[in-house]
């Protein structure tokens, strides 16, 4: 369930990344930026939004006082399961399963290029022998306010690395170039050191692993780094004031192979683009940036407005994420009401606490067999408590103040008591599952836990907790006699507490039916069965079922035997639910 959910969320998130960055894309094509310091912070600024998107629409969809998390359960132990067919699945993961495990692989390789780069400009940088001293390093570096060492390499890109001691990598072939091209190299670097791009640098490279399967990311990561360089050229430009000499510089290192993919003096692909604005010296005025800015901003947001509620990244039940058995679950009606509950666990009032009450709301979801799936701590209230059902107050008077209602941290004593009995509490199979609702359980400090709500409640804005208005469910009817060649002897008891479970000994498996097989259907049959005393099957109906299948799924499961029931050791008559699984290869 978990990699299932962390699928869902990376899949979800992926989206709106794409259709917020095919927005951006698309009004930067139409609305024509040519100052390159505009165009660099556009592309960053998506490039963050991009980021905190996921963050922004989990602030958007989770109120105050609300916890996040989903418990989730195996079925209870009171299944017997048995698998027929062509031939049996092979035990494995999913293919779920296993693209999370490929996503994680991907991200583990793409960080460690990542290290592995910066693991060879540090070897880079001690290979590399100090600059001589001179009076136009000297004279550079002051002029732009920064102390970087400067070192000269063998060969390759210049290219600037560091954080607080930013190092420049010089090839050493620089030293026979004119002292018009050296100098437009130095200062381009050192500008790079005085914006602290390397930082920005690393930030994008560390996004780019985490989406590596991601091609709007790449793209957008591409147009920050040529951006970011495209202000550099010009601010390089504006410093020397040899624009002739620039150019002949990034034209030396065309051909030169870089340190690292970050390097990008003169990155081929980019440098026609590069040269061609360092050329036309583009002006822009004031009044169109303006203009221009809220325009992109306007339809970046109504973007990102339109990606957040087309493809929510969590399922809006009360503001809380769901799970998935809960995102699917059906709705409560006459016809699907709750079902009766067999058997359940009450919470004790957990050691340590000093408040006088607390109540613990949980949207408590049950599969086809009423078994409790999963779990969603949903409200947390402490101090004065309003707790009502159908008008009617069951806890005292008083209202709930502010400081009354918290958040649900992992280690809330009241969250953990409540969940860890709730989780065992098994239901009749509802008419059509799976199905959830809420349950209320107020602890009260020197008495026994109470379920004050059951079924789908609200809190109102005064902190009180009210039972939405829903037609009860009908009564249940009263247990069928256990008959056996026509004596009634009493009636089955179903499992739990002292009632322990039969444990099958002997199993028959299902035909698989003719007409079925050649029709490729496949499917559950689930069954109710009563165990007699002597280990037999006396008694089945089915549950949830295939009209092909249900009546061979019968006559397997009429020939199986149990060890019996027992109570405190005495055999006696139980309910059990049995799932025939017909599978086809």
């Amino acid at each position: 369930m978990m990699a299932a959910q962390l699928a869902t969320d990376v899949l979800t998130v992926s989206v709106q990344i794409a259709c917020v960055i095919a927005v951006a894309g698309a009004l930067g094509r139409v609305i024509r930026i040519d100052s390159a310091a505009v165009r660099y912070q556009y592309w960053r600024a998506l490039l963050v939004l991009c980021i905190v998107l996921p963050w922004i629409e989990r602030r958007r969809a989770m109120p105050t006082g609300v916890d996040a998390r989903t418990f989730t359960f195996p079925a209870t132990p009171i299944t017997f399961a048995t698998t027929t067919g062509g031939s049996a699945h092979a035990a494995g993961i999913s293919w779920v399963e296993a693209a999370v495990w490929l996503l994680l692989a991907g991200i583990a390789i793409r960080l460690a290029r990542v290290a592995y780069g910066i693991i060879c400009l540090r070897r880079l940088r001690r290979s590399g022998h100090l600059a001589a001293a001179t009076l136009e390093h000297d004279e550079v570096q002051s002029a732009l306010g920064t102390q970087a060492d400067i070192r000269y390499v063998r060969h390759g890109q210049p290219v600037t690395c560091g954080f607080w001691h930013p190092v420049v990598l010089l090839p050493e072939h620089l030293t026979s170039h004119p002292s018009d091209i050296q100098r437009a190299v130095l200062a381009h670097e050192l500008l790079h050191v005085k914006r602290r791009d390397a930082l920005s640098v690393l930030l994008e490279e560390l996004f780019r692993a985490v989406f590596w399967f991601h091609p709007a990311v790449w793209w957008l990561v591409a147009r920050v780094r040529l951006a970011r360089e495209e202000v550099v050229d010009e601010l390089t430009v504006c410093f020397t004031g040899r624009r002739r000499a620039y150019l002949e510089a990034l034209l030396a290192f065309a051909d030169a192979v870089p340190f690292t993919t970050s390097a990008a003096f003169a990155r081929r692909r980019h440098l026609f683009r590069r040269m061609t604005l360092i050329s036309k010296e583009a002006v822009m005025s004031s009044r169109r940036i303006a203009v221009s800015c809220v325009v992109l901003v306007l339809g970046v947001a109504t973007g990102s407005w339109y990606s957040l509620r087309a493809f929510p990244l969590v399922a809006q039940a009360q503001g809380v994420q769901s799970g998935l058995l809960e995102q699917n679950a059906k709705p409560i009606t006459p016809e699907n009401p709750i079902p009766r509950r067999t058997y359940s666990v009450m919470p004790a009032y957990p050691a340590g606490e000093t408040v006088d009450s607390a109540a613990v709301m949980l949207r408590v979801t049950i599969d086809a067999l009423g078994h409790v799936g999963e779990l969603r701590p949903f409200v947390l209230l402490t101090g004065g408590l309003t707790v009502a059902r159908d008008a009617q107050i069951v806890a005292n008077n008083a209202h709930l103040s502010d400081a009354g209602q918290a958040s649900l941290p992992s280690s809330n004593a009241f969250v953990g008591a409540a969940v860890g009995a709730v989780r065992q509490w098994i239901y009749d199979p509802p008419a059509d599952a799976p199905l959830s609702f809420d349950v209320m359980l107020l602890f009260v400090r020197g008495s026994e836990t109470r379920l004050v709500a059951h079924g789908p409640l609200r809190v109102s804005a005064e902190g009180s907790a009210q039972s939405a208005p829903a037609p009860p469910p009908p009564p249940p009817p009263p247990p069928a006699p256990w008959i056996r060649d026509g004596v009634t002897i009493g009636n089955p008891l179903r499992v739990g507490g002292d009632v322990k479970p039969p444990v099958k000994v002997n199993d028959v498996r299902a035909v698989y039916p003719p007409a079925a097989l050649a029709a490729h259907i496949e499917g559950n049959v689930t069954l109710e069965a009563i165990i007699g005393t002597d280990g037999r099957v006396d008694e089945l109906r089915v549950l949830n079922g295939v009209q092909m299948l249900d009546q061979a799924a019968m006559n397997a499961v009429k020939e199986w035997t149990f060890t019996p029931g027992t109570v405190n050791g005495a055999p006696v008559p139980v309910v059990v639910t049995i799932m025939v699984n017909f599978t086809l290869k």
